[in-house]
């Protein structure tokens, strides 16, 4: 196959805005700088469909020595836009760009770019990058591949990455083929041998056939190019090691409020959760305090406590000068730790962030001198598992107190001092205020926590 020219930089002048939608603004601004700087790229489906919809993500093709500067220039433009990227690399050889606007109290806007440079599925290479690169149509200042190149690699994603045919896919397929039947049949030809232009066009009819032919397709691409295969197990391989990997060492990043009760630790929580809804970050919320136990035990002494309770009894204002027992403080740690593995570690080892109101820090409010012993605390901090992330609600305690009256004013101050200390023990501690504007605090939590996933590096495939 002949090499790839460069995209000559004045190959085609920037289109125009698609529409006032984030990714309407920045998708010409994208495909300018690839001309620009010369970088070979196509939109592999859907185009047809722009600027009225442009669906859930826009794939990309981009060849693998231009990587790099495709990589540069959306971090470039990132800054320049004020946007917060979120990069993550597949072992299926797709490079995923999610770049985020948080900022206005307003929901997230955000572009999802699902780069490939390799038209593969877990590796194995059903179709050469260079045919959909080689041969293109160049409209509005996007660059698409030829009809007959659509329609194969159309067919085999299919074929590959879906198992199925959707309607959809159905029917823009037909639609191609009605065009470029014949040039797609010489293509299927010319990369996959005799017979199967007839094959793949065959499926569009009858999806049936499908499991059939996708057989067939494979044995044909391992003839022609056996290093897929080898490439093709090797990720089959990594994905069961990253499963494994993921229970030791689990890749979700955690995320903790703090503050003592009337802080505002749950509001936070809860609309930081609600800012990420609709994107593709999962983010969910955990409450790790002591008034929701899972470990029997403790369901029972509360019980137990409320039953003996005199009727028309107000609740007790937690003063400095209360006391508490040890082995309240084991007991309430005990239910945490069931909690964090029941509740919190498995949505760590699914990649998830876990905003968490309260934490075992909690502790260092804990009034008991043995708590205050600075060997003892440094024994319990070190096997905590230290957070991603963690914002300390600060504020004047008048006002903390004021918005649930379960503490003295005394009571709030000190225990603002306890979770300021935590920022000798956490290296991402962060104060923010309990009587700031509540959409712009929650702004800049939910800017961290993107922030959290967007140092991901890019390497080309032969680094």
């Amino acid at each position: 196959m002949t090499a790839l020219p460069l995209i000559r930089s004045d190959a085609a002048a920037p289109c125009e805005a698609w529409g006032p939608t984030l990714t309407g603004r920045f998708l010409p601004e994208l495909f300018a700088a690839y001309e620009r700087e010369c970088v070979r790229y196509a939109v592999l489906r859907n185009a047809e469909r722009w600027p009225g919809d442009f669906g859930k993500d826009i794939d990309l093709v981009v060849h693998p020595r231009d990587l790099r500067r495709h990589d540069a220039i959306v971090r470039r433009m990132c800054e320049a836009w004020g946007l917060v990227p979120v990069i993550r690399a597949s072992r299926g050889g797709h490079w995923m760009y999610y770049l985020m606007r948080i900022g206005d109290g307003e929901a997230i806007e955000a572009v999802y770019l699902d780069v490939r440079v390799r038209l593969s599925h877990m590796e194995l290479e059903y179709l050469p990058v260079e045919v959909v690169l080689e041969d293109q149509r160049h409209e509005r200042g996007v660059r698409t591949p030829s009809l007959a190149a659509e329609a194969l690699a159309l067919a085999l994603h299919c074929l590959f990455d879906k198992g199925a045919v959707r309607a959809d896919y159905r029917a823009r397929l037909a639609e191609l083929l009605a065009v470029a039947g014949d040039a797609f049949r010489r293509l299927a030809e010319r990369e996959l041998g005799p017979g199967f232009g007839e094959l793949l066009a065959g499926v569009v009819d009858d999806p049936d056939r499908l499991p059939v032919v996708r057989r067939r397709a494979a044995g044909a691409i391992l003839v022609r190019r056996p290093g897929t295969l080898i490439r093709h197990l090797r990720a089959r391989t990594g994905v069961l090691l990253d499963r494994a990997r993921a229970r030791l060492r689990p890749p979700g990043r955690l995320v903790i409020l703090l503050g003592p009760d009337g802080a505002g630790k749950t509001t936070l929580s809860t609309r930081v959760c609600e800012r990420f809804a609709g994107t593709r970050l999962k983010v969910s919320s955990v409450y790790l305090g002591a008034q929701k136990p899972l470990l029997p035990t403790r369901r029972w002494s509360q019980k137990i406590r409320k039953r003996l309770r005199p009727a028309g009894t107000a609740k007790v204002v937690k003063d400095v000068n209360r006391k508490q027992r040890l082995r309240g403080l084991v007991h309430i740690m005990a239910d945490k730790w069931l909690r964090y593995v029941v509740q919190v570690r498995p949505r760590l080892v699914r990649g998830e962030t876990v905003v968490l109101d309260r934490y075992f820090y909690d502790l260092r409010t804990f009034a008991h001198p043995l708590v205050r012993r600075s060997w003892v605390e440094s024994a319990i901090m070190r096997c905590i598992p230290e957070p991603a992330l963690a914002f300390s609600i600060v504020g004047d305690p008048g006002m903390i107190t004021a918005r649930k009256h379960e503490l003295t004013v005394a009571e709030t101050t000190r225990q603002l001092a306890c979770y300021r200390g935590v920022s000798r023990w956490v290296r991402n501690f962060h104060e923010v205020p309990a009587d700031g504007v509540l959409p712009t605090v929650v702004d800049a939590i939910a800017t961290r926590v993107a922030a959290l996933q967007s140092g991901d590096a890019v390497r080309t495939p032969e680094g």
